[in-house]
């Protein structure tokens, strides 16, 4: 889409009593974008801006501080985020109940360590998408544990998630719904030059 940070810059001019904001695909939108919705939609409560690639720390700081009634956002594929985001978010939104992260590959433990210390955690959050996080480890999901309304978690694509970290986290949120995927384990080849054997999940061009 070819909205870019000049509209935006008249919507947080001119919008504060703006609530929901969907921006999603904008890939133009920069770090100006999110000050300018920053310092003029301070009623925001949903923000949408899943594959917006160019959107930084620098620019959620300044959302997060006065973006204090956040409760939705869909940060999807943005892609610069790291750890310093969801610092300022575990900071400042005490009212987050559903947070994607998907495909964030930058961050790690212990931006989810921020998360999992903040308000938001205990008392609000329901859904965390974490797909494709490639630094994620277990220890995020320890960090989670004192989340008792959390209800659904996505891991997908989570290479040093494991199946025991998940049974603890289970153990502790017995209804939390669990989304994740483990991929089969190739069988060896065959020994005595027997036919070759591949994993289900290939397919041989």
């Amino acid at each position: 889409m070819n909205v870019g940070d000049n509209g935006m810059g008249s919507i947080g001019d001119n919008c504060p009593d703006l609530e929901t904001l969907c921006l999603s695909s904008c890939s133009f939108i920069t770090d100006l974008t999110l000050v300018s919705v920053g310092q003029g939609c301070a009623n925001l409560t949903t923000l949408e801006v899943a594959g917006c690639t160019q959107l930084t720390d620098a620019g959620f700081q300044v959302l997060a501080r006065n973006c204090h009634l956040l409760e939705r956002m869909d940060l999807e594929e943005c892609v610069l985020i790291t750890d310093v985001t969801l610092s300022h978010l575990a900071i400042n939104c005490h009212r987050m109940s559903n947070l994607s992260l998907s495909h964030c590959e930058l961050l790690t433990d212990d931006g989810i360590s921020h998360l999992g210390s903040s308000m938001c955690v205990t008392d609000c959050l329901t859904v965390l998408e974490l797909d494709n996080c490639p630094l994620i480890t277990d220890s995020s999901l320890e960090y989670l544990m004192m989340a008792q309304n959390l209800q659904r978690i996505e891991l997908y694509d989570c290479q040093l998630i494991t199946r025991a970290g998940i049974r603890r986290l289970r153990n502790r949120l017995p209804d939390i719904k669990v989304h994740a995927y483990f991929a089969p384990v190739t069988p060896p080849a065959s020994v005595g030059g027997g036919r070759q054997r591949y994993c289900r999940c290939c397919t041989i061009l």
